[in-house]
Protein backbone atom coordinates (compact mmCIF):
# COMPACT_ATOMS: atom_id res chain seq x y z
CA UNK A 1 0.00 0.00 0.00
CA UNK A 2 1.24 3.21 -0.09
CA UNK A 3 2.54 5.59 2.16
CA UNK A 4 -0.14 8.02 1.67
CA UNK A 5 -2.11 8.89 4.62
CA UNK A 6 -5.56 10.68 4.97
CA UNK A 7 -6.06 13.26 7.67
CA UNK A 8 -8.83 14.89 9.82
CA UNK A 9 -10.13 17.56 7.39
CA UNK A 10 -9.01 16.43 4.32
CA UNK A 11 -11.89 16.86 1.48
CA UNK A 12 -12.83 13.59 -0.13
CA UNK A 13 -15.07 11.93 -2.53
CA UNK A 14 -16.00 7.73 -1.37
CA UNK A 15 -15.90 5.28 -4.46
CA UNK A 16 -19.41 4.27 -2.41
CA UNK A 17 -21.10 7.80 -3.03
CA UNK A 18 -19.95 8.22 -6.36
CA UNK A 19 -19.04 12.62 -6.39
CA UNK A 20 -20.38 13.28 -3.76
CA UNK A 21 -17.32 15.22 -0.84
CA UNK A 22 -17.29 15.07 2.17
CA UNK A 23 -14.71 16.37 5.15
CA UNK A 24 -12.61 13.34 7.26
CA UNK A 25 -13.49 13.19 10.42
CA UNK A 26 -12.06 11.96 13.47
CA UNK A 27 -13.09 8.16 14.12
CA UNK A 28 -15.53 7.56 16.35
CA UNK A 29 -13.49 3.56 16.49
CA UNK A 30 -10.38 5.86 17.90
CA UNK A 31 -7.22 7.20 16.74
CA UNK A 32 -5.01 4.43 18.21
CA UNK A 33 -5.99 2.57 15.79
CA UNK A 34 -5.45 4.75 12.57
CA UNK A 35 -8.91 5.34 11.55
CA UNK A 36 -10.95 8.47 9.80
CA UNK A 37 -14.65 8.72 9.37
CA UNK A 38 -16.97 10.30 7.28
CA UNK A 39 -20.80 10.97 7.70
CA UNK A 40 -22.73 10.15 5.52
CA UNK A 41 -25.97 11.91 6.74
CA UNK A 42 -27.22 8.38 7.21
CA UNK A 43 -24.50 6.66 9.29
CA UNK A 44 -20.74 6.99 9.88
CA UNK A 45 -18.09 5.29 7.67
CA UNK A 46 -14.85 4.75 8.99
CA UNK A 47 -11.57 4.09 6.82
CA UNK A 48 -7.87 2.73 7.58
CA UNK A 49 -5.24 6.29 7.29
CA UNK A 50 -4.53 4.82 3.51
CA UNK A 51 -8.33 5.22 2.58
CA UNK A 52 -9.39 1.43 2.68
CA UNK A 53 -12.28 0.91 3.95
CA UNK A 54 -11.47 -2.96 4.92
CA UNK A 55 -7.80 -4.50 5.88
CA UNK A 56 -8.10 -7.25 2.93
CA UNK A 57 -8.98 -4.54 0.37
CA UNK A 58 -5.83 -3.60 -1.73
CA UNK A 59 -7.08 -0.34 -2.97
CA UNK A 60 -7.94 3.23 -1.38
CA UNK A 61 -12.02 3.68 -1.27
CA UNK A 62 -11.16 7.41 -0.28
CA UNK A 63 -10.25 9.80 -3.42
CA UNK A 64 -8.63 13.26 -2.06
CA UNK A 65 -10.29 16.46 -3.36
CA UNK A 66 -8.56 19.22 -1.17
CA UNK A 67 -6.03 18.34 1.55
CA UNK A 68 -6.87 20.07 5.14
CA UNK A 69 -4.97 22.74 6.01
CA UNK A 70 -2.20 22.58 8.88
CA UNK A 71 -1.89 26.02 10.95
CA UNK A 72 1.64 27.00 11.76
CA UNK A 73 1.98 29.86 14.81
CA UNK A 74 5.29 31.52 15.08
CA UNK A 75 6.82 33.60 17.78
CA UNK A 76 9.51 35.93 17.62
CA UNK A 77 11.06 38.16 19.56
CA UNK A 78 13.45 41.61 18.20
CA UNK A 79 15.45 43.47 19.83
CA UNK A 80 14.87 47.05 18.17
CA UNK A 81 18.01 50.10 18.86
CA UNK A 82 17.90 53.38 18.99
CA UNK A 83 20.13 53.60 15.72
CA UNK A 84 16.85 52.38 13.61
CA UNK A 85 18.56 48.52 13.29
CA UNK A 86 16.30 45.53 14.72
CA UNK A 87 16.95 42.08 14.91
CA UNK A 88 14.76 38.89 14.99
CA UNK A 89 15.29 35.95 17.18
CA UNK A 90 13.50 32.61 18.08
CA UNK A 91 13.48 32.45 21.72
CA UNK A 92 13.21 35.69 24.18
CA UNK A 93 16.68 34.46 25.94
CA UNK A 94 18.11 34.37 22.64
CA UNK A 95 17.21 38.15 21.68
CA UNK A 96 18.79 38.71 25.48
CA UNK A 97 21.83 37.08 25.32
CA UNK A 98 22.65 39.56 21.64
CA UNK A 99 21.71 42.49 22.88
CA UNK A 100 24.17 45.31 22.64
CA UNK A 101 24.28 48.98 24.13
CA UNK A 102 21.19 51.73 22.45
CA UNK A 103 18.81 48.82 22.92
CA UNK A 104 14.91 50.46 23.01
CA UNK A 105 12.77 47.57 23.53
CA UNK A 106 12.89 43.69 23.00
CA UNK A 107 9.10 43.02 20.93
CA UNK A 108 7.21 39.87 21.06
CA UNK A 109 6.02 38.97 17.38
CA UNK A 110 3.19 36.06 17.10
CA UNK A 111 1.93 34.88 13.68
CA UNK A 112 0.23 32.07 11.57
CA UNK A 113 0.07 30.92 8.17
CA UNK A 114 -1.43 27.73 6.57
CA UNK A 115 0.40 25.22 4.34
Amino acid sequence: MSEFEFKVGDRVTCHFYGDKVFTLEKSILGDARGYVTIDTGADFLSFYKDGRYRLNHTHSSLILVERAKTKVKVKRYVNIYSDGFSFAHETRSSADASAWKGLLTCVELTGEYEV
